[in-house]
């Protein structure tokens, strides 16, 4: 049998220590200097190494910052009903959000479809970055219609976006257009989450779908090593 080649033996050092617990979640790995130093090989040897198990989804890197541990990964239910916030507080994660922009803007094309209105007509978007356990992962932009949420521009758009359609606008009963597909990140959605630009992103869209209509709009773009999908389903017969 052949030895395991270098990396091979720098990346099981790697998970040794990180399942030891010498390096829990959310640390920064040692400097490749420092990795080859320590275990006496190439900084070839430590990259690929360090690549290895970002594929393995135990480690992730910031992009001009370095190198981290892998906190496990989000559970998601994409058909929720309940807000992230409920949703990371069930699970003992902490959620930040950070507004990024909230403006009238002219409709993309797409958008203006969904709505069923001329294309660049004025809509409401709200874009906002939310970190979960301190590392971003998830970029979301919405859209509405501001004659069916007056005044949302003044409300606190850094709390749930759900909880708002649902109680303050009153959309109760509502149905989900789901949709689920993989994304590069672009240059600018790259530098919001700190990452590639290229990065593979889990692209989730979501239409809120009242008497036939579409009111809401949503984009969600989710790293994908950092979140897990799971939905309930039921059967019949």
């Amino acid at each position: 049998m052949n030895p395991p080649s270098t990396y091979h033996s720098v990346a099981a050092n790697l998970q040794s220590w990180i399942m030891s617990g010498e390096l829990p979640p959310g640390s920064k790995l040692p400097s490749e200097r420092r990795l080859c130093e320590r275990l006496g090989v190439s900084r070839v040897n430590a990259r690929d190494a360090m690549h290895f198990l970002e594929g393995q989804g135990l480690i992730y890197r910031l992009n001009r910052i370095g190198w981290f541990v892998a906190p496990a990964p989000f559970i998601y239910d994409p058909t929720r009903t309940h807000s992230l916030l409920d949703e990371a507080k069930s699970q003992n994660r902490k959620l930040d959000t950070e507004l990024i922009q909230a403006a009238r803007v002219p409709a993309p094309l797409a958008i203006a479809r969904k709505f069923g209105i001329p294309a660049t007509t004025e809509v409401l978007n709200v874009l906002r970055r939310r970190a979960v356990d301190g590392r971003w992962v998830l970029l979301e932009s919405c859209y509405y219609q501001e004659d069916d949420f007056p005044n949302l521009l003044d409300q606190d758009l850094t709390a749930s976006l759900n909880a708002l359609v649902r109680n303050t606008y009153g959309f109760k009963r509502r149905r989900q257009n789901i949709g689920i597909s993989s994304k590069p990140l672009d240059q600018v959605q790259a530098q919001q989450l700190r990452v590639r630009e290229g990065s593979p992103s889990l692209k989730l869209s979501r239409d809120v779908i009242v008497d036939g209509r579409c009111v809401v709009a949503e984009a969600e773009h989710w790293l994908h090593d950092a979140i897990e999908m799971r939905m309930r389903g039921r059967t019949t017969g």
